[in-house]
């Protein structure tokens, strides 16, 4: 069944493909029409397009270094955060104090800033809340199950962090009610979204060897993610040290304001990884299951190269909530981890009787690198480089690609663009993930879409990180990168 059904997707979407990557200018500055004559007259409907890339190049511009505007430490010294133009710069010490203790340091400093978390974060919890249960009618007891199922099984001393953060940054509020004010509740979901209630589009692609100016690894991610209904949370951009004592990795994660889960991570060994969402449709379980944003904290804490933590990931997989994929590259390789969560058992069972799923159309979880090979009709053309986005790619893998229009375009136009030119630098990298500009953004499937929020690229020969801080204003044409410092 699995067959007949990706060939008739295939085909159907390279027809659109092509039709969309020729209409959005892939490989030239402006839209095609050949063949065609608009009706230009003073009754027509019809408004130009014009071109959806912006090819202004990053060649030359270095990323800013931003210094602080304010400093905020807690008493004991566990928690410092510098107040930056664009983002927070938050250091965590477990050298000094375990992590309970940092957990409650972490949230004392926040109620000392001038930063108004309940305001900001509150209407962003219940924006997502509410995308996942449309009908909750005032009963919150299915998100606080999924929370109660969760955090049992977060690993202890994320659990007590965890737990001590929240409890300090409610000062005893509870419940849920949306009053500006975060309660104990809300304060544990902000660092366990992405389990309990899911994420959004994300990209990723790294490049290495024959493909870069320096033959060294160049990774970049995008993560897309709620902003908020004001864009209240490009208010909230954060980037946090984790300092670990010597038999632990320190790490630095790109996420939001209070949030403990990983989103992107770079360790000190170079291990980058970021997760990307691959939904898969079927039914959402979290009685005993884990939250793979902390087994991927653990995992860059305890582990030196990528294989390591991406064979990690996948070895847990089936104890997660929502299948996702996960970029890990280090400076000799990379690496997405298809990770594929469903119980085929119940997927089976709950079709039975309409015979629309059979075992074909289960997927695995896999360890993906540049020579796996990929699903049928599926190319990659571009050596020393791997590419990922919402979807699993992997050949006889449950297909989300050629059934999700946005991520086999995607797919494409990274395939396409990657192969301009022979050898990239990191402006050329930035210049791919930022090209399409924000006329007409929501009428496109794009790489540089209207959701983008934050992205990261690593550049392995310098050791260079530079990052994007989506604004309040929202997406930008040839948006600025700030550097970061490890």
């Amino acid at each position: 069944m699995k067959y007949n059904i990706r060939i008739n997707r295939i085909i159907s979407l390279l027809s659109g493909a092509c039709l969309l990557l020729g209409l959005s200018g892939c490989g030239t500055n402006t839209a095609t029409y050949d063949g065609f004559t608009p009706d230009v007259s003073a009754e027509s409907s019809i408004e130009p397009v014009g071109t959806t890339l912006c090819d202004e190049s990053y060649e030359g511009e270095e990323a800013a270094t931003e210094e602080f505007i304010h400093t905020y430490s807690s008493e004991d010294g566990l928690c410092t955060i510098e107040k930056k133009p664009s983002y927070y710069e938050v250091y965590l010490d477990y050298t000094k104090g375990d992590y309970e203790a940092v957990g409650r340091a972490y949230a004392q400093t926040i109620l000392e800033m001038d930063f108004k978390f309940g305001e900001i974060m509150e209407p962003y919890l219940y924006e997502n809340i509410n995308m996942a249960f449309p009908s909750l009618n005032g009963d919150y007891s299915p998100v606080q199950d999924r929370i109660d199922d969760l955090l049992v099984n977060l690993p202890d001393e994320y659990r007590v962090e965890l737990c001590a953060f929240a409890e300090a940054l409610s000062q005893g509020e509870t419940g849920f009610t949306e009053n500006e004010k975060v309660s104990y509740e809300e304060a544990l979901l902000v660092s366990i979204v992405p389990d309990t209630l899911r994420g959004t589009s994300c990209n990723a692609l790294s490049v290495w060897g024959e493909k870069t100016e320096t033959g060294e690894r160049i990774t970049s991610r995008t993560l897309e993610w709620s902003m908020g209904s004001k864009n209240q949370m490009c208010l909230a951009h954060a980037v946090t040290h984790f300092k670990m004592p010597e038999d632990r990795n320190s790490y630095v994660t790109f996420s939001v304001l209070g949030m403990l889960d990983v989103l992107t991570t770079i360790n000190d060994d170079g291990v980058m990884a970021g997760i990307l969402d691959a939904g898969t449709g079927f039914d959402y379980y979290s009685e005993g299951k884990k939250c793979y944003t902390y087994e991927l904290r653990y995992a860059v804490e305890h582990m030196s190269d990528a294989r390591s933590v991406g064979e990690y990931m996948v070895d847990e997989s089936k104890d997660f909530t929502y299948s996702h994929n996960i970029i890990i590259t280090d400076k000799s390789d990379a690496f997405v981890a298809e990770d594929w969560v469903d119980d085929p058992d119940k997927v089976l069972e709950k079709y039975a009787a309409t015979g629309e799923i059979d075992e074909d159309d289960m997927g695995f979880s896999i360890l993906r690198d540049a020579d796996t090979p990929l699903m049928d009709g599926i190319t990659w053309d571009n050596p020393d480089s791997l590419c990922v986005v919402n979807t699993f790619v992997t050949k006889d893998n449950i297909d989300n690609l050629t059934s999700v229009g946005n991520n086999f375009v995607r797919f494409t136009k990274f395939n396409t663009w990657v192969g301009e030119k022979e050898k990239l630098s990191v402006a050329d990298v930035k210049g791919i993930v930022t090209r399409e500009s924000t006329e007409h953004m929501s009428r496109f499937q794009k790489i540089h879409s209207e959701n983008v929020f934050q992205t990261i690229i690593y550049d392995y020969s310098t050791g260079n990180i530079d990052v994007v801080f989506t604004g309040t204003e929202g997406v930008e044409d040839h948006p600025s990168f700030v550097r970061i410092t490890q």
